[in-house]
């Protein structure tokens, strides 16, 4: 483990503590919380002022956090929020079933993947997938958010792939088909690939596939969750029923880790 900067730390602890508080905060607040001296307090205080960090009001000489960090704070995009809470949550699930998964959102044109946990994965499969846009209407996770997305903007998908042509236009002309797709997919509780698919090259010519479930919070799809293998490590029937129960288990945590972190 790498070491830490124990004064960064404590600077941030400072910052952390402003910002927690419900009004300006005085240097005995600080000390009374965190249990640093006055005079180290005041030297890391006099760091963030001069970096704009934080202020001082001349009516009560009490600190503020400036409006830098405000802009940073709406510099930071939701991708990137679902991305740090997820990956824990990846991390474990990697563990548990040892092969790898990725989390993907609807970014207005396609799913994406913002988050992957395949570089953990003692298997090769697919590993530079971030930035990937998988097929939205072939790939489990497009999948997955397409059976559980509100019926307004399922239209808005389905109508953008009809104007873009190609295979996936004719098979969203066939309603009955995807009317039917989609009812197994919430009937199971999860989604599957379409069996044709094109995957991402690999160093190594392998016929993957993959289950997805969707991420859900008060009721919206905010993301979908996948689990990815070989077909040729499970030759037998009922991986997908021995991988749902993982899956749905971590769907649930992220839901309610989006729901705590005011993702959604």
């Amino acid at each position: 483990m790498s070491k830490t900067i124990q004064a960064l730390a404590r600077g941030l602890k400072i910052v952390n503590v402003i910002d927690a508080a419900d009004s300006p905060v005085s240097l005995k607040d600080l000390h009374e919380t965190t249990g640093m001296d006055k005079a180290t307090i005041l030297r890391i205080l006099a760091t963030l002022e001069s970096e704009d960090w934080v202020y001082r009001g001349i009516g009560d000489n009490r600190y503020r956090l400036t409006y830098k960090l405000h802009d940073l704070g709406m510099r930071l995009s939701v991708e990137d929020a679902i991305a740090q809470v997820s990956a824990p949550v990846l991390d474990r699930l990697q563990k548990e079933l040892q092969w790898p998964s990725d989390i993907s959102v609807y970014d207005g044109e396609g799913m994406a993947i913002i988050e992957t946990s395949r570089r953990r994965s003692p298997f090769v499969v697919n590993r530079e997938v971030l930035g990937y846009k998988p097929s939205i209407l072939m790939s489990a996770m497009g999948r997955a958010y397409l059976a559980h997305c509100d019926a307004r903007r399922l239209e808005m998908i389905l109508e953008s792939l009809k104007k873009r042509g190609g295979k996936e236009a004719e098979l969203v002309s066939n309603r009955r088909y995807i009317d039917a797709m989609l009812t197994d997919i919430r009937d199971k509780g999860y989604a599957e690939r379409a069996p044709d698919i094109t995957t991402l090259h690999s160093d190594e010519e392998v016929d993957l596939d993959a289950i997805a479930v969707p991420i859900m919070v008060m009721g919206d799809v905010q993301a979908s969750l996948n689990v990815v293998w070989m077909k040729s490590a499970y030759p037998g029937e009922g991986i997908k029923g021995k991988f749902y129960p993982p899956l749905r288990k971590a769907s649930k945590d992220l839901s309610s880790l989006f729901l705590e972190n005011n993702i959604y």
